[in-house]
Formats: C-alpha cells, sequence, structure tokens
C-alpha cells in the first residue's frame, strides 16, 4: 500500500502512513498537512484525496480505531470538500485591508 508513482500521493506519504495499519503513530492532521504541501500546485487536494481514498480502499467502511483511522476521516472529508476548480483554495488571493 504504497503511494509510489501516483502523482496525488507524490513522496508516498499517504500510502506509507496506511500501510503502518495500527502502528502509524500519527499525528494525522499533520501527515495530512504535510502531503497537501507536497502536492503539486495544479492539483486540487479535494480531488487527490478522493483518488487517495479509492486507490488505497479506505473510502468507504468503519475507520480503524487510532490515528489511522483519523487520517482515514480527514481525508474522506477533503475528498468531500471538492472545490469545483483546481487549485481553487491555493490560487486565492489576500484580501485587502478593510478601511
Amino acid at each position: 500500500m504504497t503511494g509510489a508513482g501516483l502523482r496525488e500521493d507524490p513522496v508516498g506519504l499517504i500510502g506509507q502512513a496506511l500501510a503502518m495499519g495500527a502502528e502509524f503513530p500519527g499525528p494525522a492532521e499533520d501527515v495530512l498537512l504535510s502531503w497537501i504541501l507536497k502536492l503539486d500546485p495544479e492539483i486540487d487536494p479535494p480531488s487527490a484525496a478522493a483518488v487517495l481514498v479509492r486507490h488505497y480502499g479506505v473510502a468507504e467502511g468503519p475507520l480503524p480505531p487510532g490515528e489511522g483511522g483519523k487520517l482515514i476521516r480527514l481525508l474522506r472529508e477533503t475528498a468531500a470538500s471538492r472545490s469545483g476548480q483546481p487549485g481553487a483554495a491555493r490560487r486565492r488571493r489576500a484580501r485587502p485591508p478593510r478601511g
């Protein structure tokens, strides 16, 4: 269960964490953030998460206990938060200060 060769898991971080199963120490939030930061800027994180939950076979079913289950839940939530535009969240401009 590795992400080698998947552009949605460029360094295999999600695959490695999921392969650890119950041994994955977490924190799941740190892994998710690291994964998002390693994505190509043109890849939409919700779309990539949807690919990964299908690829790794964790799109459905009960969550395992511990940090592994938390990571799967976070991936599912990310996949469900479709933005509709590739890279939209990364391209947003900072709002000018209110006068």
